[in-house]
């Protein structure tokens, strides 16, 4: 009986084994194009994440043609594409024709491509990225291979634009900063932020290191 209850425990044993060696060696391929995410109205969240690389996995994403747009009041949309996070952790991204829009009050708008972070690697290729926005009191913010926590990046970025008209606006972009002991390695052509309107604040990072 013994005998039994320890040929059993060492079987568990195993099958926890073999999740935790599946969970930290895991790997995902994505070819998309054409993927689009629509909201109007109040209170709303939008996310996208494609092939998001964490706990020691490994992403390798190709993407062409990718869009969110939301309408309304106090809505926040995000998008995320082949983040590395955790050691061990790599991506690599090919994006193209990828953008945000968003339209009216008090509205959040991110989106990180290839962001690298706690000892994570990312290797980025960006082409014809955009964000945009209209209204009053809204956040625009982008980030494309930030290295931060001894993560490395990677990042090939051009024809990448933010625009931004209306009332009291933030707007943001960091390329390839590096904090916290990261890495980043920076090569862009074409990029440019546009605002319009009254008291807005407008801000770019390119391969800042902290």
């Amino acid at each position: 009986m013994k005998l039994k209850y320890k040929i059993i425990a060492i079987a568990v044993a195993g099958m926890f084994a073999g999740a935790a060696a599946a969970q930290s060696g895991s790997s995902s391929k994505v070819n998309a194009q054409d993927l689009n995410q629509n909201q109007a109205g109040l209170l709303n969240q939008q996310s996208m994440d494609l092939g998001n690389a964490k706990a020691g996995g490994k992403s390798n994403v190709t993407v062409k043609g990718v869009s969110q747009s939301q309408a309304g009041l106090l809505n926040a949309q995000k998008l995320s594409i082949g983040n590395a996070e955790g050691k061990g952790s790599s991506s690599k991204v090919n994006a193209q024709n990828v953008r945000q829009n968003q339209a009216g009050l008090l509205n959040n708008q991110e989106m990180a491509i290839g962001n690298a972070s706690g000892g994570g690697k990312s290797n980025v290729t960006a082409k014809n990225i955009s964000q945009n926005q209209a209204g009053l009191l809204n956040n625009q913010k982008m980030e494309i291979g930030s290295a931060a926590s001894k993560g490395q990046s990677k990042v090939n970025a051009s024809n990448i634009s933010q625009t931004q008209a209306g009332l009291l606006n933030n707007q943001q972009m960091g390329i390839g900063n590096a904090a916290n002991g990261g890495k980043s390695d920076v090569t862009i052509k074409g990029a440019t932020q546009s605002q319009a309107g009254l008291l807005n604040d407008q801000k770019m990072n390119v391969g800042n290191a902290q």
